[in-house]
């Protein structure tokens, strides 16, 4: 269904008891994070909507189209579902992982399996950012293998601030977590007071580290803010520096390689799956000016 009939829905299902509503994509289009500060959905997105067995399908879907009139209602899919503790079985699809060879993320209710390791306690949530995702192991695993000690970091559209977090736990003195989602801010905070690290971390909107030379930048987004921050992250990052990009497929990284190419000396892109990750050092001989925010 079209992202304006989703968001229509959504909001009557949860009148109508629904005990769950998530949107999907309903095709290959991929779509995973916010550009902007109004919801970004797919081009055609799927509707899940998760009932009581005592529902009775038949009315909740003939009220559901007159409250959606006049817009038709698409032709739905109805399953049942066997019982299950569906507390139990969500945090069940939650693993601990390890990025590289020092870092794991570790759900609360698991125990750490390498006591040794650098663990980061961090649960699923509403914000994005678990290390499930290909373009967040990506940056994960080029963390472990970077030496951060001493180190000031930026964590560019933070989302549950994994990556600000995991960098001053692998020796960064500093990270700036920042985000156009003030609900990011809340989840970051929570996830830094709960792995020790809440003074070393500054988080807000982007403009709290617009007088920052950066000896790192992450940013795992979208392709298309990607391109058009590329003066913005020139000047935050410091000559020398480091630069992560995600959130790319991986044939949008030659245009956002080449965004960059003006001051930064870019490796080739790391592909996993259908995603990529790019990352080079800003050039010495670059000046570029800090702009305005």
């Amino acid at each position: 269904m079209t992202p304006d009939l989703a968001e229509a829905m959504a909001p009557i299902l949860e009148d109508l008891g629904a005990l769950a509503v998530t949107l999907q994509s309903g095709g290959e289009e991929a779509l995973f994070d916010r550009i902007d500060e109004s919801p970004t959905l797919w081009r055609q997105t799927r509707l899940t909507a998760l009932f009581d067995g005592e529902c009775k399908p038949g009315l909740l879907l003939a009220e559901l189209g007159r409250r959606l009139q006049p817009r038709p209602l698409p032709e739905p899919t109805v399953e049942s579902l066997a019982d299950q503790d569906w507390n139990r079985a969500w945090m069940d699809r939650f693993k601990p992982l390890r990025f590289g060879t020092r870092l794991w993320v570790v759900p609360s209710w698991h125990v750490p399996p390498d006591p040794q390791a650098v663990n980061l306690t961090l649960d699923p949530g509403m914000a994005f950012g678990t290390g499930t995702h290909p373009t967040t192991a990506m940056c994960l695993r080029w963390l472990d293998g970077f030496d951060l000690a001493g180190k000031t970091v930026i964590d560019y559209g933070c989302g549950s601030g994994i990556l600000a977090i995991a960098a001053i736990r692998l020796g960064a003195r500093r990270a700036h977590a920042v985000d156009i989602d003030p609900q990011c801010f809340e989840v970051t905070r929570a996830n830094a007071e709960r792995n020790g690290v809440r003074d070393p971390l500054i988080v807000g909107f982007p403009d709290t580290c617009a007088a920052t030379a950066a000896d790192v930048l992450l940013a795992n987004i979208l392709a298309g803010p990607l391109i058009e921050l590329a003066p913005v992250f020139a000047a935050r990052v410091r000559p020398g520096g480091a630069l992560v990009l995600s959130g790319l497929l991986a044939p949008q990284a030659p245009a956002c390689l080449a965004a960059y190419a003006g001051s930064f000396t870019m490796n080739p892109p790391v592909i996993d799956d259908e995603w990529a990750m790019i990352e080079g050092r800003r050039r010495q001989d670059d000046a570029h000016p800090l702009p305005a925010l």
